[in-house]
């Protein structure tokens, strides 16, 4: 009980975290959103190679580098990198660019895209409710498209970036510590040699972005250790529902916080979201429940 009690803990914290994202990236509206991206990428690998240090856990990370070269999976963990660093550009570039709503669109319909994804590469069976599910998030992009007079690609792309890098993580799994390490460190090197080239400079907007800059590493690790800890101590089912605490949150930042405009088409777009959502989750219930009942 006390484990679950901390699992519960530990995910609520992690997606209230990573929900108030938002209005931090905002801060950070001064400085170029690539710039912004390899920041947070340099100061991510610096605050979980001192995680690391700390764990005593290279020599880990060492032994699983060469387990992927044998089993050729190294491969994998690269491409993993350059798509959550897709997502990352992607997220910070629609938040500062008074998008967030948006944004948190796109986490509404990730989990949708997961089963898109999982019926075309891992072959499952797509019931009957996940079926009307995905008809209404269709309908609703497609409103929306017709309301912005273009498909909202940004949405979609940022939606599909992390939900590739969620199979990926299902077919090569690793501790959260370990693969974030290995992300950062395939993609730090880019980074380096872009802040190198680019015309902005960490310290030119005085130290108050300075420091935000170098908390961005920070703020990116602690939510992914608490998520480690979540999902190591609570199980699927509940985490699914808590998941959709990060886009709900982002959703109200956007509103009450940065103030972006929540008119009635939105609201007609993020109805048939929602109502896909909840069909959506009333289905795996059932089918939860049912999978328990043959169980035991």
């Amino acid at each position: 009980m006390e484990n679950k009690r901390l699992g519960i803990i530990s995910g609520f914290s992690a997606y209230l975290l990573w929900g108030m994202l938002g209005v931090f990236w905002e801060l950070l509206s001064v400085v170029p959103a690539m710039d912004t991206l390899a920041y947070r990428i340099v100061w991510s690998l610096v605050t979980i190679s001192v995680v690391l240090t700390f764990q005593k856990s290279w020599k880990e990370v060492w032994h699983v580098i060469i387990e992927l070269i044998q089993n050729h999976k190294l491969g994998l963990i690269i491409l993993s990198a350059f798509l959550i660093s897709i997502n990352w550009f992607l997220y910070i570039d629609m938040v500062t660019h008074e998008q967030a709503t948006e944004a948190s669109l796109s986490y509404y319909i990730m989990p949708l895209m997961n089963v898109v994804v999982a019926v075309i590469f891992l072959h499952e069976k797509l019931s009957r409710s996940k079926i009307v599910a995905l008809i209404l998030v269709i309908i609703g992009v497609i409103i929306l498209t017709i309301q912005t007079g273009s498909l909202p690609l940004n949405t979609l792309l940022m939606a599909a970036a992390f939900c590739f890098y969620g199979l990926i993580k299902k077919q090569v799994p690793l501790p959260a510590t370990i693969s974030l390490t290995l992300e950062t460190l395939f993609v730090a090197p880019i980074a380096l040699v872009y802040l190198f080239l680019s015309p902005h400079v960490m310290i030119q907007n005085g130290p108050k972005i300075t420091i935000l800059l170098i908390m961005s590493g920070i703020l990116t690790v602690i939510p992914l250790l608490l998520f480690a800890v979540a999902n190591k101590n609570t199980d699927f089912i509940t985490l699914s529902f808590i998941q959709y605490l990060n886009p709900t949150i982002q959703l109200l930042m956007a509103i009450f916080v940065l103030h972006e405009a929540f008119n009635w088409h939105k609201v007609i777009v993020f109805a048939f979201i929602w109502t896909g959502i909840l069909v959506f989750v009333i289905g795996s219930l059932n089918s939860y429940h049912k999978l328990k009942k043959t169980v035991s």
